[in-house]
């Protein structure tokens, strides 16, 4: 090849080059036009529309994936959400919703809290299969709230079915109100598993009383 037609080739391939990183990087061509949201959710595909519509028509290659994402993780029903590229003008949203683990009351409103605390939709009552905690100050940040979640995580099954509200008033004074009346002094957070397996073979071992100290797990006792 003779240097004139080399500098030829290399001229075309870096027109070329240049052309396609306009197309792909600045131009409207490839620019985000949809929004596809994936899986199941009750937040509206309208909303997370609505979330990105300031990304609408930037070209797909420069949108801010992580900045998409922490939008949508602003949404305070949203534990995590995942954005990618799908060309030449898509954007698949997944979300993660934050799922209920208990109520509590604050203000008069009735709130559900999530794995981490978070307080992310306000009910007008407590849907059936959550347990109500109380606690002075419900929150992510609040230590009594981490230790009411933590013995509501470490239930059996049979006994969170026959929980109808954990009070945790301190870490150490944590109280377990069950839907027969009957009430079950838990201590602390700690042992909650083995907690847990001590009140469950008390009860199926028709244990009769009406109050359950399993604070100790070595030496439960029934009055």
């Amino acid at each position: 090849m003779t240097r004139r037609r080399l500098v030829s080739a290399l001229s075309v391939t870096l027109v070329i080059a240049g052309f396609l990183g306009w197309l792909v990087f600045y131009s409207s061509a490839l620019g985000l036009d949809n929004v596809e949201v994936r899986g199941e959710q009750t937040l509206s595909a309208a909303t997370v529309e609505e979330v990105l519509a300031l990304q609408r028509g930037t070209p797909l290659a420069r949108v801010d994936l992580a900045a998409a994402e922490a939008a949508l993780e602003n949404i305070t029903q949203i534990e995590s959400a995942s954005v990618t590229r799908d060309w030449p003008g898509t954007l698949v949203v997944r979300l993660t919703e934050r799922s209920p683990v208990a109520a509590v009351e604050l203000d008069g409103t009735t709130w559900l809290l999530d794995r981490f605390g978070v307080l992310f939709a306000q009910v007008s009552a407590v849907p059936a299969g959550v347990i109500s905690l109380r606690v002075d100050q419900p929150g992510p940040d609040d230590r009594a709230t981490a230790a009411g979640l933590q013995v509501i995580g470490a239930l059996a099954p049979a006994i969170r079915e026959i929980v109808i509200e954990i009070s945790a008033p301190s870490l150490t004074e944590i109280q377990l109100d069950l839907i027969d009346g009957r009430t079950v002094i838990w201590g602390g957070p700690e042992d909650s598993v083995r907690k847990s397996q001590i009140l469950a073979g008390l009860l199926a071992g028709g244990v009769v009383g009406t109050v359950y100290d399993v604070s100790s797990p070595t030496s439960a006792v029934v009055r």
